[in-house]
C-alpha cells in the first residue's frame, strides 16, 4: 500500500505510485506526491533540486562531472549537516553470478512535489531513487527501484539497497538507537566505531525493529530511519577516510525482474530533528501516523476480551455466558482466539493445532454456529473478531483439504511441528505459494462476511519451530525466495482485506510479525508478546513498544497467569497490575485455552478493580495514539525501579501520565515533564492520591510533579487537562 497521499492534492496531481512492497511483473513508477513544500525544485530534468519537509532539507547538486550527486541533508531549524557530496547515485544491485554492477548517472528528474535520481547499469538495469517531501511531517519517504530496460529475464538477484548515504566524517561520537525484540524487548544504545551493522531478522528470528536512530552525541542531534519491512534487511554505517557511509541493504531473497517489470525495495522514512531522543522517537510515530498508518476506528483503542476453548463440552453456552459479563465490564471488543474450527481439540490442554487450516466453524462446539454468536455479540454492543493461524495446518487435512502442492518443503522434505501435549502433528503451509495466498484471501475474506467480522488476529506462532524457508521450485518463487515471497505475500493478504474491508482491524501476531513497518498500513494492533506476565516484565516491554510504534497499537492483557496480580492484597498493588496492560492497547485474557480460567470466574477484588480502572482507560485511551516521553531516564525500562511514560494531545492540549513505584525502596519520585505549553495554565489530577491543582506548563516542564508511593509495587495516573 503506498503511504497516504496528500489530502490536498488532487487525483490528477498525484499520478501512478509505486507499491509499498516490490512486486515483480509491476513497471516502475515515480511517487508523486503533491503538496510538499519545496524548496527551489525545477520542473524537468537538470543536475540540482532541492525538498523540505518540515523539519529537514535535501538538496542535489552537480559533481564534477556534472552528475547529481547528494550535497545536503540538514535540519532546517539548526542548520546542522549530515551529508557530504562524495559520489553519485550508485545503489547496490546483487546477483547470484556475482556480477558487479558498475553505474552511469543520468540527470535528475524533478517536479514541483518530488525528486527522481536514475542510474543505469551494464544489463539493462536502470536504478532509481524516488524522493517525496510532506509539509505535515518531518520525514520523507525514500524508495529506491530497479526496472529491467532490456528484453531478456534479468535472473538471480540475491540483494538490493534501499537507502545509500554519505555522511560527514566529521560529526564527532555517534550512537546508534534501536530496538532489540528476539526475546524480551530492549532499547539498545550501540556506540559507532569504524563498522556497526544491525539486522532486522530472517524467517523465524526477529532480532531489531525497524526504527533506527543516529545520535551525534554532545550536538542534540538525531537522523531518524524507518524501514519498511520485517526481515531480510541490514543496516550498515562504514567508515571511510572521508567520509561515512550509510546503507540499508536487503538480502535473503532470490527475484527475477522480467523485461520492462520492475523490483522495489521497502520505502524508507528518514528525517532530521534537534533536541533530545523522545524528540527523535516522536518524529518517526508522528510520520506513521500523518503518513502511513490506517486511520484510528471509532473509539479505539478497543478494550478486548479474547477467549478460546479446548474443552470437550458446553463451549457455546460457556462463551455465551461471558458475553453479558464482558459487556458490563466495559469490553468493546470480544473475540474467539484459537481452536473455533472445523475438528479443533476437546482435551481442555489447550491444543490449538487439532484443526487448524481449516475456516469452518467446529459445529460440535457451536451448535449454532458462530454467526450466532457474533450476533449476540454485536447486540451487547461490542465488536465480534477470530484468530488465524495460516503458517501450519493440520497433517489431518492432508491432502483433502489442503493439496500437497501448498505444502513447505526444505531440501524435499516436509516440515513438521510436533509439540509434546498434542495430539496432532502439523506441517508447515508455504505462504509463498501463489496458490496458498490465494486460498488466505478468499478463505479469510469469506470469514469477515459470513462472521460478520470486525477484527481478526493474524497469528505467525509456529515459525520459531520451522525450517527456515521453503526451497521447492513449484510454487511461484524461486528455490532461494521462499522467506522474501512469504512475506510479500503476507503483506499482499493484509492489503487485501484492508482494502476489501476498510473499518476491520488486523492485529499482527508472532514471531514473523513483531512490531513490523511493513504492515504500518494494514494493521490496528500488534500482538507484542505471550509474555504479559507479571506485570512489571509486560511494563517494561511496552514502554520499549511505544518508541516504535504508537502505544495504542500494542496490546497487554491480564492473563490468569499472573500470579502475582492475583495473590496481591491490596487494592493499590492489584491496580498497579492492571495499569501495566493500559499503557497501550488494554484486554483481558487466557493464553491456555481453558474454559475453566475464563474472566468471568477472576476473583471478586480483581473484577471490582478492573472495573474501576476500564472506566479510568477511556478517559485518556485517545492519547495513546499521540506524542510519547519518558519522564525517567534511561527510559525507565527496569521493574526495579520506577518507571514512568506520558502520553500528549496535539498543541500540548492534554497529557496522561502513568507511573508506577515497582519494587524501588525508594517512596517519592519528581517527574519533570514535557511537550507541554509553557504559558497555559494545567489542572492536574492524581487520580489516587485524590488531589487536583492549576499548574503552569513552564512549573510541570521545569519544577514536576512530587509524587509519594508509600507501597511497594504500587502506581498513579496523572490526568493533565488545560485549565
Amino acid at each position: 500500500m503506498p503511504d497516504k497521499a496528500d489530502d490536498s492534492s488532487s487525483a490528477g496531481s498525484r499520478g501512478l505510485s509505486m507499491t509499498r512492497r516490490g512486486v515483480l511483473g509491476l513497471g516502475v513508477a515515480t511517487v508523486i506526491l503533491a503538496g510538499s513544500r519545496q524548496l527551489g525544485a525545477k520542473t524537468g530534468s537538470d543536475a540540482s533540486a532541492q525538498v523540505a519537509s518540515m523539519g529537514s532539507v535535501i538538496e542535489f547538486s552537480a559533481g564534477a562531472d556534472g552528475a547529481p550527486v547528494l550535497s545536503s541533508f540538514r535540519n532546517a531549524a539548526s542548520h546542522f549537516e549530515w551529508a557530504t557530496p562524495a559520489r553519485a547515485f550508485a545503489p547496490a544491485f546483487k546477483r547470484s553470478d556475482g556480477a558487479p554492477a558498475s553505474w552511469r548517472p543520468l540527470p535528475i528528474k524533478s517536479s514541483p512535489s518530488d525528486i527522481t535520481i536514475r542510474a543505469v547499469s551494464t544489463g539493462n538495469v536502470e536504478g532509481r531513487l524516488s524522493l517525496a517531501a510532506y509539509a505535515d511531517t518531518g520525514a520523507f519517504r525514500w524508495q529506491q527501484s530497479f526496472l529491467n530496460t532490456g528484453k531478456d529475464l534479468i535472473r538471480g538477484i540475491t540483494g538490493i539497497s534501499a537507502l545509500d548515504l554519505d555522511l560527514r566524517h566529521d560529526l564527532g561520537r555517534l550512537v546508534v538507537h534501536c530496538v532489540r525484540r528476539d526475546g524480551d524487548y530492549s532499547r539498545e544504545a550501540q556506540p559507532f566505531r569504524s563498522r556497526l551493522e544491525i539486522k532486522g531478522g530472517r524467517w523465524n528470528a526477529p532480532v531489531f525493529a525497524g526504527l533506527i536512530v543516529i545520535e551525534a552525541v554532545g550536538r542534540s542531534e538525531f537522523l531518524v530511519i524507518g524501514v519498511q519491512q520485517e526481515r531480510g534487511w541490514t543496516f550498515s554505517l562504514d567508515q571511510f577516510d572521508d567520509r561515512l557511509r550509510l546503507c540499508v541493504t536487503l538480502e535473503d531473497m532470490e527475484k527475477n525482474i522480467a523485461p520492462k517489470a520492475g523490483l522495489a525495495a521497502c520505502p524508507i522514512f528518514i528525517g532530521a530533528c534537534g533536541g533530545d531522543l523522545d524528540t527523535a522517537v516522536n518524529l518517526a510515530l508522528d510520520h506513521l501516523r500523518a503518513r502511513i498508518l490506517t486511520p484510528a476506528l471509532e473509539g479505539a483503542p478497543w478494550v478486548s476480551y479474547n477467549i478460546w476453548s479446548t474443552d470437550a463440552k458446553d463451549v457455546e453456552k460457556n462463551i455465551l455466558g461471558e458475553i453479558p459479563f464482558a459487556a458490563a465490564m466495559g469490553m468493546d471488543l470480544f473475540y474467539l482466539d484459537a481452536s473455533w474450527y472445523k475438528g479443533s481439540s476437546t482435551r481442555g490442554n489447550g491444543d490449538w493445532g487439532k484443526g487448524i487450516g481449516s475456516y469452518t466453524e467446529d459445529r460440535s462446539k457451536f451448535p449454532r454456529g458462530l454467526r450466532y454468536l457474533s450476533d449476540q455479540v454485536h447486540a451487547a454492543g461490542m465488536k465480534f473478531g477470530l484468530w488465524v493461524g495460516p503458517n501450519i495446518v493440520d497433517a489431518a487435512l492432508v491432502p483433502h483439504e489442503i493439496p500437497l502442492s501448498w505444502l513447505a518443503l526444505v531440501d524435499g522434505k516436509q516440515a513438521e511441528l510436533k509439540i509434546p501435549t498434542w495430539e496432532n502433528t502439523c506441517v508447515q503451509v508455504c505462504i509463498g505459494s501463489t496458490g496458498y495466498a490465494e486460498h488466505l484471501k478468499q478463505s479469510l475474506a469469506k470469514l469477515v462476511e459470513d462472521y460478520n467480522l470486525d477484527w481478526i488476529k493474524w497469528d505467525n506462532s509456529g515459525i520459531p519451530a520451522l525450517p527456515a524457508r521453503c526451497n521447492r521450485s513449484d510454487h511461484g518463487h524461486n528455490q532461494n525466495d521462499g522467506s522474501a515471497s512469504a512475506l510479500d505475500n503476507e503483506y499482499a493478504i493484509f492489503e487485501h482485506l484492508h482494502r476489501k474491508f476498510p473499518n476491520l482491524a488486523l492485529e499482527q501476531c508472532g514471531y514473523g510479525s513483531r512490531l513490523d513497518y511493513g504492515l504500518a498500513g494494514t494493521i490496528r494492533a500488534n500482538w507484542c508478546s505471550d509474555t504479559c506476565y507479571p506485570a512489571a516484565r509486560l511494563r517494561s516491554n511496552s514502554l520499549v513498544c511505544a518508541t516504535v510504534y504508537p502505544s495504542a497499537y500494542n496490546a497487554g492483557w491480564i492473563v490468569n497467569e499472573d500470579t502475582e496480580l492475583f495473590e496481591a492484597k491490596t487494592d493499590a498493588v492489584i491496580d498497579a497490575g492492571i495499569r501495566s496492560r493500559m499503557i497501550g492497547l488494554f484486554g483481558v485474557g487466557t493464553l491456555n485455552g481453558q474454559m475453566s480460567q475464563r474472566a468471568s470466574l477472576y476473583p471478586k477484588k480483581i473484577l471490582d478493580r478492573l472495573a474501576v480502572n476500564v472506566r479510568l482507560y477511556k478517559r485518556f485511551r485517545h492519547l495513546l495514539f499521540q506524542q510519547v516521553s519518558f519522564p525517567y531516564k534511561p527510559y525507565g525500562t527496569d521493574p526495579q525501579g520506577w518507571q514512568a511514560i506520558q502520553f500528549t494531545g496535539a498543541a500540548g492540549s492534554e497529557a496522561v501520565v502513568l507511573c508506577f513505584r515497582g519494587s524501588s525502596t525508594q517512596i517519592t519520585s519528581l517527574l519533570t515533564l514535557s511537550r507541554l505549553r509553557p504559558l497555559k495554565s494545567y489542572r492536574v489530577r492524581l487520580v489516587d492520591g485524590g488531589t487536583e491543582s492549576t499548574i503552569s506548563g513552564k512549573e510541570l516542564m521545569g519544577i514536576g510533579v512530587f509524587l509519594s508511593l508509600p507501597e511497594p509495587g504500587a502506581s498513579e495516573i496523572i490526568l493533565i487537562n488545560e485549565a
